[in-house]
Order: structure tokens, then sequence, then C-alpha cells
């Protein structure tokens, strides 16, 4: 029953932060001339998050754990929507994958500080929390260094490189990422691609695995 009422909060907060993820994926991301502040739909998101937790946490603060129960579940499930919106900014600038990356660095504090979000008293978030909002949101981050990246002359580079920022990513992960780079590959190429790719995963997860 309690698990039922989180997930509903959960899922009233993600509804009230969706015009915003909408507006960012509307944002003509390939004409940016110059990084500038966070963007609007950031502001957007913090302004939602600001104007319900620190009613929930009131509500809850006699059952702590069930507060830090609805921040996990909140980020275990707004963040994967999030980087679903981020590989749907396309076609993207150098310039506008910076400032995408400006506003997802913003957004990750700001889901840091989420538990104390309009707090008088900052009290330090659960590690719980905090290790799901850094994995995820280093996701994020990851993908857009890698949409900047130099992918010419260099996809061999390019794949190890992928795959070592993103070493838990899926083939059609990676087709997203060159779908948000615009690139212009021959199917030959892309097939050389996606062999590198399969190759270097593999490599790694044995590595990994060891």
């Amino acid at each position: 029953m309690i698990s039922n009422c989180i997930q509903l909060l959960v899922q009233d907060l993600e509804l009230a932060c969706e015009p915003a993820l909408q507006a960012m994926t509307k944002i003509s991301w390939l004409h940016f001339d110059n990084v500038g502040d966070q963007s609007s739909y950031v502001t957007q998101i913090i302004m939602h998050l600001k104007n319900t937790i620190p009613n929930l946490r009131d509500n809850l603060a006699s059952s702590r754990k069930y507060f830090t129960q609805f921040c996990i579940r909140f980020a275990n499930s707004f963040i994967p929507k999030f980087i679903q919106n981020v590989y749907k900014c396309k076609p993207i600038s150098t310039v506008g994958s910076e400032q995408l990356l400006l506003d997802t660095h913003m957004l990750k504090t700001a889901l840091l500080e989420l538990p104390s979000i309009g707090s008088e008293v900052k009290r330090q978030a659960p590690a719980t929390y905090t290790k799901v909002v850094i994995k995820l949101m280093t996701k994020a981050e990851m993908i857009l260094k890698l949409v900047m990246a130099p992918l010419d002359g260099n996809l061999e580079g390019f794949v190890a490189q992928f795959v070592q920022l993103l070493p838990e990513s899926t083939l059609a992960e990676f087709h997203k990422v060159l779908d948000m780079k615009g690139a212009k590959l021959s199917k030959v190429q892309m097939s050389s691609l996606d062999a590198l790719f399969k190759d270097f995963s593999k490599s790694v997860n044995n590595e990994g695995g060891k």
C-alpha cells in the first residue's frame, strides 16, 4: 500500500516535469552561438522540485525512510526519462552540446540537493540516493561529451572512447549518439563501427568480469 502511494507521488512529480522535458527537445540546439546560463526548462524542473519536495518531506517527517524511498524512486525513474529526451535533442552543434552539458550539470546539482531542497537545515543526502543520481546523471554527461568528441578520421578512437566512458551501453545507444552527432556514414563504415563497438564492448566486459 505504502509502496503504491510512493509510486503515485513519483508519477505526479514526473508529470509536472514533463512539459519542461518536452520544451528541451524543441530547442534549436543546432543554432547556438554561445553558452549562457542554465536554460529555462532546467529552471522549470527545479521550480517543480522546490514546490513539491518540502511539503512531501514535512508530511513524511516521522517516516524518513519513506521519504528516502521516494527520492530514490524518483531519481531512478526521472533521470532515464531525461536521458531519453537528451537523445531527442538533434541535430545539435558543439556549442549546443556544451549548453546541454551545462544544463545537465545544473540539474545534477539540483537533484543531489533534492532531499533537503527548500529546507533551512541542510542535511546530507542519503548515500544510497546520491549514488543513484551520480551514476545516472554522469551517464547523461558522458553522452554529451561523446557527442562533442571528434569522429572524422578517428572511427576506432571514437569507439574506444565511447566504450570507455559508457561501458554498460548498448548498440542502440551507440547509434543514438551517432545520430545526435549527425554522422554521415556509409553502410560499410556503419558496419565497421558496429563490429568495433561489439569487439571493444566484449573486451571491456571481459576485463570487468575478471
